[in-house]
């Protein structure tokens, strides 16, 4: 047998109220209900909970242990129901998208600023490309997500919040042409992008699609924070958020590429699950769209 909220309540109100009468009414069942509760409970513990004295009860050590839990799980319980009853994902675990652009520039600030405004609130956050975020929308896995170029359910809604601008990298070591480079100087060159779920992999095959052209020796990684390591030393030109290694390139330890035809910027946007919209879910959109401006993340 399984101990139930049931039994747990029984408990929380006897010990509380000092008797198995008061709490069987307080409750609203029997006393002999709340007895039956009561035995059922010791059995699965194995210990003892209360002591008699009169018609008044009291706990046993086994009993002054247990309560600290009751409270808890009856403290769990009712925040289940407040979460369900209000559909904010704030009153629990918030689970957020966003991409590496954002994690590396604006994610620090917006975790800051939930700590204030939501000293309780609990965060789960994923930094993924556009097909990885996508999917866990579709699937009800995150509430909200910052997505470039989403593909997305009818159940989530998005908002435009800009264009991430691309560019191409090197090290300041490699050795590149100087000038404007077309899609047939670097066609032969050793690359590296986000992996074939990302915004950036679609824009190389496009770009070089421009003439006609397909590169021959494409690496791809999945972490932003990687690929621009390797890009700085060497091993590869790399095709970056062009704001994610702005610092990079003012400090000389990056260099931006001069490139024609430009580089299509992609959309960002900010999605959402429908069901899940609120006022407190409403407030972390716009403190999103707050950041994001204040960080000048995007066009």
């Amino acid at each position: 047998m399984h101990i139930t909220l049931a039994q747990i309540t029984a408990f929380e109100r006897i010990a509380r109220l000092g008797s198995f009468h008061a709490a069987a009414r307080h409750i609203g069942i029997t006393q002999p209900s709340i007895s039956q509760r009561i035995r059922d409970l010791e059995a699965n513990l194995g210990a003892q909970l209360f002591t008699r004295n009169g018609p008044r009860v009291m706990l046993t050590s086994d009993g002054q242990t247990l309560i600290d839990y009751a409270d808890r799980l009856l403290g769990t319980a009712d925040d289940v129901v407040q979460r369900f009853k209000s559909r904010d994902p704030l009153l629990g675990m918030l689970r957020l998208g966003v991409t590496e652009s954002f994690a590396l520039i604006c994610l620090t600030d917006l975790m800051k600023r939930l700590e204030v405004g939501y000293p309780r609130l609990r965060t789960s956050v994923v930094v993924g490309d556009t097909g990885v975020l996508s999917n866990l929308l579709n699937e009800h896995r995150l509430d909200l997500a910052i997505v470039p170029d989403p593909d997305i359910a009818a159940h989530v809604r998005q908002i435009p919040m800009g264009q991430n601008e691309l560019a191409w990298i090197a090290g300041p070591q490699m050795d590149v042409q100087p000038g404007i480079l077309t899609p047939s100087d670097l066609v032969d060159r050793h690359m590296i992008v986000g992996p074939q779920t990302a915004r950036s992999y679609a824009a190389m095959t496009a770009w070089f699609a421009t003439a006609g052209l397909a590169p021959d020796r494409v690496s791809t990684c999945n972490n932003m924070s990687v690929t621009m390591q390797m890009v700085m030393g060497g091993f590869a030109i790399g095709l970056l958020s062009l704001r994610a290694v702005a610092s990079d390139i003012e400090k000389g330890r990056a260099v931006k590429l001069l490139t024609s035809p430009p580089i299509d910027a992609h959309k960002v946007w900010l999605c959402y699950q429908i069901a899940q919209f609120g006022p407190n879910l409403e407030a972390i959109v716009d403190l999103c769209k707050e950041l994001a401006a204040q960080h000048q993340l995007l066009q």
